[in-house]
């Protein structure tokens, strides 16, 4: 019994001590004091190798940005139910809106206030969401999104966008249980219709290049974003200047108009720069 209990006081003890240390390194990073955080990272990660915190601390003080965005991604993924989760996603929606991306920095403030019922991150996700969706022109999809919620977080500061309306609802927001079976048979349905089909007698030379990445594993992110939306994506591996890329193109149209309509398109919904490309290699 008395073993049971040391157990559970340092147990304890150790949690303690974590939360304490990231509160501490956080401090610093407020005060903008970086290199003492990064200089005692290595240890931290040693001591607490499963704590959410420590990936956050490191995410935070990684120079390079895409690194950064992929740590905190990882991060959000590895540990849903961390109070970090939510900062995380917070941090990959402030990265997509500081590089203008704001189609898709729209998508993910809004996804983060869903997903994430607890915490202080509601007003700032809002805040950001609604500027993004101003930036890009899609008042109407603004009002939709703060309409649904407002009914989730009523407390928030609405009045400050502007919009007239937010209390005219059409229905409930609530939850539902959903077939299973009878899901699973329309969303296969509607893969289907949305399938592209080419005909192998008509010739499409035409292709949409929306990224070249270095990491493969950043392309087929990016494919796989872009098939959940219905486009037929492929990743094509090329050199430029001696140096390997992984090219992330939507195939294929018949007139370069038709990709240019495509890519117009992409660019409006997740801020993607493009290219249309006859016959690349």
């Amino acid at each position: 019994m008395i073993r049971r209990w040391i157990t559970l006081i340092v147990l304890f003890g150790c949690a303690s001590l974590y939360a304490q240390n990231i509160n501490l390194y956080l401090t610093l990073l407020e005060k903008g004091q970086m290199q003492e955080v990064k200089d005692n990272l290595p240890e931290l990660l040693d001591r607490y190798p499963n704590e959410a915190g420590i990936y956050f601390l490191q995410a935070m003080v990684n120079n390079n940005g895409e690194l950064s965005l992929g740590q905190f991604q990882s991060l959000a993924q590895k540990f849903p139910n961390s109070e970090f989760a939510s900062k995380s996603d917070m941090k990959v929606g402030e990265y997509l809106f500081a590089r203008g991306l704001y189609s898709q920095a729209s998508i993910q403030f809004k996804r983060t206030i869903y997903k994430y019922a607890e915490g202080d991150h509601h007003q700032r996700a809002m805040d950001l969401m609604v500027n993004s969706y101003f930036a890009t022109g899609q008042e109407d999809s603004a009002k939709v999104a703060l309409k649904i919620i407002k009914q989730l977080y009523p407390s928030l500061n609405y009045d400050q966008y502007g919009i007239e309306g937010l209390d005219k609802t059409n229905r409930d927001v609530r939850l539902i249980r959903l077939d299973s079976d009878a899901t699973t048979s329309k969303i296969k349905s509607r893969k289907a219709r949305r399938s592209l089909v080419i005909p192998k007698n008509i010739p499409k030379p035409w292709v949409i290049q929306v990224g070249a990445f270095g990491k493969y594993e950043n392309a087929n992110r990016l494919k796989k974003q872009l098939q959940g939306h219905g486009y037929a994506t492929e990743v094509h591996t090329l050199n430029s200047n001696g140096k390997r890329l992984h090219a992330v193109r939507i195939v294929r149209f018949e007139t370069k108009e038709a990709g240019n309509k495509i890519g117009k398109r992409l660019k409006k919904k997740f801020g993607l720069d493009f290219r249309v490309l006859n016959n690349p290699e």
